[in-house]
């Protein structure tokens, strides 16, 4: 399962993964030419067993699903651990302070000055390690992210697939707002519709985000304070996406399905920005044609956003 979808880009003039309207017009006319001269009944039984194929990968993905719920339940007390480590609930012990490295070396455990547990901002500095979350947050957001103790997953097999994103607040965030949780659902799509022989695998098909029961206008961080109009804010997150928006709707799933598979998961290696130079080590080994062609990905939206 892809961990983030974007649109392709490339920057060669050579080189293109997308043909323009006109080549897509000129293949289209070769290709039916092509078509006119093979026989249908081939054509058929071709695409018949296409469709054979998308129902065992339906299958196959339900079980993928079905294994990964599982797995999840059996990560939970890690990710509690890491929360109790994290707002200072539990102090790790030296042995569980020892990190073992690549070279069977040990990194003795630093003493620190201050007697203050836990991490402090967090769960606000990992967010703002990812460019396309950074970009959400806006200055009158980071004391109420401050106030993040946990972001935690909930998966749902049935009767309804798909994931629950819980935002969890400590007590200082009742100076913003009534809510200890707020939280984002995204509902799965594995089994294939109608259009069964154009089956893409998994999609987000749906989100549904929750209502924020402010303090007052001067604690909703996502209206204007002077004005009371709209305004940019990563808690705009959590207002349920308008279908009929194809560009907010992809973003919306992107987002959500980012947070579920990366940071969540690997939080400690965003936080301390270990995740990105492990990326840079290997783009540098692995593509020797950076400088030719660079891709970032973005997937369109139809029915629903592809995994």
């Amino acid at each position: 399962m892809s961990s983030s979808s974007e649109e392709i880009v490339t920057t060669s003039d050579e080189s293109s993964l997308s043909l323009d309207h006109g080549d897509q017009q000129e293949f289209s006319s070769s290709n039916k030419h092509i078509l006119s001269t093979i026989d249908n009944d081939y054509i058929d039984a071709l695409k018949k067993l296409q469709i054979s194929y998308n129902q065992l990968e339906s299958r196959y993905l339900k079980s993928v699903n079905e294994l990964e719920y599982k797995f999840h339940q059996q990560c939970s007390y890690l990710f509690e651990h890491r929360s109790n480590i994290i707002n200072g609930i539990y102090e790790p012990n030296d042995d569980e302070c020892r990190l073992k490295t690549d070279s069977i070396e040990f990194i003795e455990r630093s003493s620190l000055s201050n007697d203050k547990l836990g991490i402090p901002s967090f769960w606000l500095q990992t967010l703002k390690q990812v460019p396309m979350i950074a970009d959400m947050i806006e200055e009158w957001d980071e004391p109420l992210l401050k106030c993040l103790s946990d972001i935690k997953l909930q998966l749902h097999i049935q009767p309804i697939i798909g994931f629950t994103l819980e935002f969890h607040f400590n007590e200082e965030s009742k100076r913003f707002f009534y809510n200890k949780i707020l939280t984002k659902f995204y509902e799965l799509q594995i089994e294939p519709d109608d259009e069964i022989l154009f089956y893409e695998g998994t999609a987000i098909i749906h989100s549904i985000g929750c209502q924020i029961d402010w303090i007052d206008l001067k604690t909703n961080v996502t209206r204007n304070i002077e004005t009371g109009e709209l305004q940019s804010s990563f808690f705009n997150f959590f207002t349920s996406p308008i279908n009929t928006d194809d560009w907010k709707l992809a973003t919306d799933f992107q987002i959500g399905h980012y947070i579920r598979e990366n940071i969540i998961p690997k939080a400690i290696l965003y936080y301390t920005g270990d995740i990105f130079d492990d990326e840079y080590e290997f783009s540098e080994d692995d593509d020797d044609d950076s400088d030719e062609q660079q891709y970032s990905f973005k997937e369109e939206t139809g029915e629903g956003e592809h995994l």
